[in-house]
């Protein structure tokens, strides 16, 4: 069970996967829904006019951008790749399905070479040992 600290009351809570706990989740809705409502009105408003028209506090507002909950690209938009300038995956990704294979495969090899690097030497053989009885032995001949 993970647990970490709400992001609005600081109160520690199991993490399920949002970083809101289960009693500030209907609060942290309803901000969301006015700042949503302000930015569908007014797309060009910046994170300050945003939060002051929407009555909420401006760590809401960038929180909720930071998380990806609120982007300023609408759905209308294309999103195209970063790369290469194809049409992207999603608004998220920003990357379109070639080069996110390229980059995965890159990702891949770069940790293979990392695994090779930290792998210990194959142990050096030692020279062949003589018995311990023979070479007694021998010093007592001489």
């Amino acid at each position: 069970m993970p647990l970490s600290n709400c992001a609005r009351c600081k109160q520690m809570f199991n993490k399920i996967g949002k970083a809101i706990c289960p009693e500030c989740e209907p609060a942290e809705e309803a901000d969301y829904a006015k700042v949503r409502a302000i930015i569908d009105l007014d797309p060009n408003l910046n994170m300050e006019q945003a939060a002051e028209q929407a009555g909420v506090e401006i760590w809401v507002v960038n929180r909720m951008i930071d998380s990806g909950i609120i982007t300023t690209v609408t759905a209308s938009e294309k999103v195209y790749c970063g790369k290469c300038g194809a049409p992207a995956i999603s608004m998220s990704k920003r990357l379109c399905e070639a080069c996110l294979d390229r980059l995965n495969l890159e990702v891949a090899e770069a940790q293979r070479s990392l695994r090779q690097e930290k792998a210990p030497a194959p142990p050096q053989k030692s020279p062949p040992r003589m018995h311990v009885r023979r070479t007694v032995e021998e010093k007592w001949q001489r």
